[in-house]
């Protein structure tokens, strides 16, 4: 019979006395793969997500204000940025404020802004699953504003009031009404601060309006007040961006979306790697323990295999092989349990607004490098961890072996 054939029987035949190692291994071994699964697969689904998202791709193009040669940005304008090599598309932004008021007798003072789907803000309460683009008379506000809860009034009219232009430092209040068909979070203030989502026509109505621009000429004299660029890819972003600044135009790129993972996934992060060191320790003293305490029991077969010729180097093999069989079923059954603690936390997840962008339905664990590479690991800590005590055992000679060690 090999060494194999003999460690193999001498684990199934052992294998009560085996159980805490492997269960603790296991546990273990599957609360690392869990954590670290979910965050790998986390970051994997940022990496994926963001990398080309609209917004990564997208670049703002401001007002150029304080340079007096450059064009306005006018309905030409956005026709010309859209003509640039490796441009999708050119998404604009007008904003005009107005005021709220609300039978409780509260007011705000917001900001009337066109949508663009490229800064789709987070909607937590609407009247409907798809809320843009929105109808005329239709506003979506944050769900709080200077001291008023707005979400209460979701689907009710509520009144507005706009300005419109006398002369040069006078106009006179315009009261209407319209309908408050959903909220966003107020900490997203990507559009500024109070910026409330109101159709395009309605915005480009108001700031007509206000400045005593006939509606129909507003877009060709005053224009927008920013334009969003969106590139064809993210590497299209630089070279975009430079042909936009050629032109006169101050231009940033948008990298919001390209924040780090949320402070509960970076915990989730560290936790799997100080559980996995945990691992580490727990294996490596445990691999000692167990095969210390099996090589006293055991001198006696130890002793008759030394007598009948089995050579110092055979029985170590033996003894070592026996706890890596211990610790790669462990290590297999610890990725079991880790699949399970890793589809319980994407579970968890996805009951959270901020997490569930980074969980999907998936059972998530490592990368298969990273995870074979975690199961070796797991088994060559047990295998190091037994090799001092079957190696004190091995050496010992059939007489020693034979008396109560």
């Amino acid at each position: 019979m090999s060494v194999f054939a003999m460690a193999l029987a001498n684990v199934r035949a052992l294998r009560r006395r085996l159980y805490g190692l492997m269960v603790m291994v296991a546990v273990a071994s599957g609360v690392c793969l869990g954590a670290l699964g979910v965050v790998d697969r986390a970051q994997s689904a940022t990496d994926t997500g963001v990398t080309e998202s609209a917004a990564n791709r997208s670049i703002t193009v401001d007002r150029p204000d304080d340079r007096p040669e450059t064009p306005q940005l006018t309905d030409r304008t956005a026709e010309r940025l859209a003509k640039l090599p490796h441009v999708a598309s050119v998404e604009h932004r007008a904003q005009v404020s107005f005021g709220v008021s609300t039978e409780a007798g509260g007011t705000a003072l917001l900001y009337a802004t066109t949508y663009r789907s490229v800064l789709t803000p987070p909607v937590s309460k609407s009247v409907r699953e798809r809320l843009f683009p929105l109808k005329p008379g239709e506003i979506v506000a944050p769900a709080a504003s200077q001291g008023m809860d707005l979400s209460k009034l979701v689907g009710q009219e509520i009144e507005v009031e706009t300005i419109r232009y006398v002369r040069p430092g006078e106009g006179t209040g315009v009261t209407s009404h319209a309908r408050l068909v959903g909220v966003y979070d107020p900490s997203w203030q990507l559009d500024g601060p109070d910026a409330a989502y109101v159709a395009d026509s309605t915005v480009i109505k108001w700031a007509a309006q206000r400045s005593g621009q006939p509606e129909s000429e507003y877009l060709g004299t005053i224009g927008y007040d920013q334009l969003t660029v969106v590139a064809r890819s993210a590497a299209d972003v630089p070279g975009v961006m430079r042909s936009v600044q050629q032109l006169g135009y101050p231009a940033a790129t948008l990298r919001q979306q390209l924040e780090a993972l949320p402070a509960v996934l970076e915990l989730v992060k560290v936790v799997g790697q100080v559980l996995l060191g945990v691992l580490g320790v727990l294996a490596f003293a445990g691999a000692v323990t167990v095969t210390g305490a099996l090589s006293r029991r055991r001198a006696q077969e130890i002793g008759i295999l030394k007598a009948v010729g089995f050579r110092t180097r055979a029985v170590l093999t033996m003894l070592v092989t026996e706890m890596a069989l211990a610790g790669a079923v462990a290590a297999l059954i610890g990725t079991a349990l880790g699949a399970v603690f890793g589809a319980a936390g994407a579970a968890l997840m996805r009951g959270s607004t901020d997490l569930a962008p980074y969980a999907g339905d998936w059972v998530p664990l490592p990368s298969p490098v990273t995870l074979l590479l975690l199961l070796a690991l797991t088994v060559l800590v047990v295998t190091a961890g037994a090799l001092g005590p079957a190696r004190r055992a091995a050496r010992m000679s059939p007489t020693d072996a034979m008396k109560d060690w």
